[in-house]
């Protein structure tokens, strides 16, 4: 066996989590030599009981580390370990990294310029068009999107940064050839297409509830900022943005409703000090000054524009970030359906309103 044979076998040891796998790393030096090692010299590790030993000591090494690079062969995944250099220095530099990652995909230097962009899996018109401006504009400036490829807003963030040509990662809490949610098949083969799906689990490991704190905490650790987007108290992306506080990284959220339970949880986070944000340039001004060089500048979005005729003009006033019927416009603008329905085609194909399900309207 090769040596990250050794590194891939001992991830797959049940009982073994990432500061178990250090401490043993710390004591042994190599997964190697943890295998080599008998029950006694294992226990004499801090806090490794017979269990883990026995664990280790049971551990069918040639059978299971065959089936499992087979796996990531099939699939096309690459294995990285803590000390490659294809490991994502800004994961390693957090306190006790996953070991072995898997990445099917690619991995680049510019990836180190990473924002998480997490929020609720049933979000609001405001979440998803809030979502999908700011992390359009983030992939436009050359900035790596990072989230967990789960419903509503992460997947909302990863398809807008591939709609706007830029990079994105996504991390699992399961292995890379078990898709969740099962319909982002089709999803995972485009990110992999622009960027890399990650994963510190297993190949076949299933989606545990167990696993997803510990995924929230690679995708805090992959980026410089985690920037949330409605969550409800109890949300799962209030774990990671306590993650990227804990590894010394910027935390962002986006305001909202104070009436909606959706938006309790990023209200609570700008109470207890994390930046309010509105667009991407607020995330953007809390980057060091080297790192602000290496982004691409585009244009600020503009509001009205003075170069609208006079109709187009008085049907974009009428629409806003809240989503409006289009009987309503017609009502406020006192124009024949025909010439409304019209104008707000034109205004569509401008990019500055969008059309929902239901003829609702709102800006872009």
């Amino acid at each position: 066996m090769q040596d990250k044979s050794y590194w891939i076998a001992l991830n797959m040891v049940e009982g073994i989590g990432r500061i178990t796998y250090h401490k043993l790393i710390n004591y042994f030096g190599t997964p190697e030599n943890i295998f080599c090692a008998s029950d006694k010299e294992l226990m004499d590790v801090y806090d490794i009981g017979g269990k883990i030993a026995h664990s280790i000591k049971s551990f069918k090494l040639k059978e299971n580390t065959e089936e499992e690079l087979e796996k990531i062969e099939k699939y096309g995944c690459n294995v990285y370990t803590v000390n490659d250099k294809e490991y994502p220095p800004n994961l390693r530099a957090i306190p006790d990294p996953p070991p072995v990652i898997y990445v099917k995909g690619s991995l680049i230097k510019d990836d180190t310029i990473a924002v998480a962009v997490v929020g609720s899996r049933m979000p609001t018109t405001y979440g998803k068009l809030t979502a999908e401006n700011i992390s359009n504009r983030l992939a436009k400036m050359g900035v790596t999107i990072v989230s967990g490829m789960a419903r509503g807003i992460d997947s909302i963030a990863h398809k807008s940064a591939i709609t706007s040509k830029g990079r994105t990662i996504a991390v699992l809490g399961c292995g890379l050839n078990v898709i969740y949610p099962p319909e982002n098949f089709k999803l995972m083969n485009e990110i992999t297409g622009h960027g890399a799906v990650i994963s510190e689990f297993p190949m076949s490991a299933k989606p545990n509830k167990m696993n997803f704190p510990q995924r929230n905490r690679v995708i805090s650790g992959l980026s410089l900022g985690t920037v949330v987007i409605e969550a409800a108290e109890n949300s799962g992306s209030l774990i990671t943005a306590m993650h990227a506080l804990e590894q010394g990284r910027e935390v962002f959220a986006v305001p909202g409703n104070i009436n909606s339970a959706k938006s309790r949880g990023t209200n609570c986070l700008i109470k207890r000090g994390a930046k309010l944000v509105e667009d991407a340039e607020d995330i953007i001004e809390e980057f060091p000054d080297d790192v602000r060089s290496y982004l691409k500048p585009i244009e600020k979005p503009n509001g009205e524009d003075d170069t609208l005729p006079s109709d187009e003009k008085l049907i974009f006033s009428l629409i806003d970030d809240e989503s409006i019927h289009i009987d309503r416009v017609i009502e406020q603008s006192n124009l024949p359906a025909g010439v409304v329905s019209g104008i707000l085609v034109k205004l569509e194909l401008k990019g500055l309103i969008k059309q929902l399900s239901g003829k609702m309207f709102v800006r872009c």
